[in-house]
């Protein structure tokens, strides 16, 4: 009887917390780049059930195991591409094959990420509104003279001299500059994403050095999250049934029991 106290309680938190992640994934679907997290149930202390005689406890004999609690195993994190969309917008980058882009915030720290909705802070630096300053390939932020450039597959960003602006007063165009190399776009990758330790903002942060790859930037697009709205929701309904499932049993043992009591002191 006690049993099934503890595995409907136990499954009503584990639902609770599976609400929790599945309301994240919903909140940021509209996260460029963001990845999803599913949760994975374990159990908790399993009990191995035996059978022996009465008077002669030798030679038990197994016949089966007891698990009491439901419990959260792990937040597994899907890394699937997410769509990507053209915005047109010349700070906006996306992501095409595995890897991150490298930001650092205010305190030095380094955060993974595979949003591209790059902004130029007050000084003059590529950033990431609200997180920190976009890491090149050589590790250095990237400072930005204009946000009038042009940028290549792997990353390279090239300033382009303004049409107009290098006309000699007697109306002789000047020597026409050449783009200049502003810097080149980081993206690291891991061997083993076990290792990325999943933070606010669809970013991720470890403690291993990342390999500098080729991520297949794609110059003024979003790579989307991959979170599926539909599925999601879906997710949602299925969570809440089962907890208040749960809930209801549950009510009907507390019931049993205080029915049980109560006749046992009537004896």
């Amino acid at each position: 009887m006690f049993h099934g106290f503890y595995n409907l309680a136990s499954g009503m938190l584990y639902q609770n917390r599976n609400l929790n992640t599945i309301s994240n994934n919903m909140v940021n679907t509209s996260t460029p780049g963001y990845k999803s997290d599913r949760m994975v149930s374990t159990t908790f202390k399993d009990e191995i059930l035996y059978r022996n005689g009465n008077l002669n406890k030798n030679n038990a004999t197994q016949i089966g195991s007891l698990s009491s609690i439901r419990a959260v195993g792990l937040t597994k994190t899907s890394y699937n591409q997410g769509n990507v969309e053209e915005t047109g917008e010349n700070l906006d980058f996306a992501l095409t094959k595995p890897g991150f882009f490298a930001v650092q915030d205010t305190k030095g720290n380094r955060l993974y990420t595979r949003n591209g909705s790059f902004q130029i802070d007050q000084e003059g630096y590529l950033c990431l509104s609200s997180l920190g300053r976009v890491l090149g390939e050589d590790g250095n932020p990237i400072e930005m003279t204009t946000d009038h450039i042009s940028v290549d597959k792997s990353g390279n960003i090239y300033e382009v001299p303004l049409k107009g602006l290098g006309k000699e007063e007697d109306g002789a165009d000047s020597e026409e500059e050449e783009p200049q190399l502003l810097g080149k776009i980081g993206v690291f990758d891991f061997n083993d994403y076990n290792q990325l330790v999943k933070g606010n903002n669809g970013t991720f942060t470890t403690t291993a050095d990342g390999n500098a790859v080729d991520g297949g930037i794609q110059w003024k697009s979003l790579e989307r999250s991959n979170s599926d709205p539909i599925d999601q929701m879906t997710a949602m309904m299925t969570s809440q049934r089962a907890s208040q499932s749960a809930a209801q049993v549950l009510k009907m043992y507390d019931q049993l029991m205080g029915k049980i009591v109560s006749d046992i002191g009537r004896v």
